[in-house]
């Protein structure tokens, strides 16, 4: 597995680095993560909403789509052949 992404360097404080090891202790999870998940909060509060957020609270929620049929009996492909150009000469 190749590692991505841009390499960062950063210098924290005794008592922020204490804190930072004192949650990866206790969550599990890695410093890396938690500094990425940080800078990613500081940035989109410092930018802003995003236009998805935007659109989330501005927006009415799409209608559910209704279930898929199951896939038991399908049609088979001479049918739907058949309803295609059944449904093009009656347009």
């Amino acid at each position: 597995m190749t590692k991505t992404g841009t390499m960062v360097s950063v210098r924290l404080g005794p008592a922020l680095a204490a804190a930072l090891e004192r949650h990866c202790a206790q969550t599990g999870a890695t410093r890396s993560l938690v500094v990425q998940q940080s800078m990613a909060q500081y940035l989109v509060a410092q930018s802003g909403p995003t236009l998805g957020q935007l659109a989330e609270a501005l927006l009415p929620p799409l209608p559910k789509r209704a279930a898929r049929p199951s896939r038991a009996a399908p049609a088979s492909r001479q049918q739907r052949f058949r309803d295609y150009v059944r449904d093009k000469r009656h347009r």
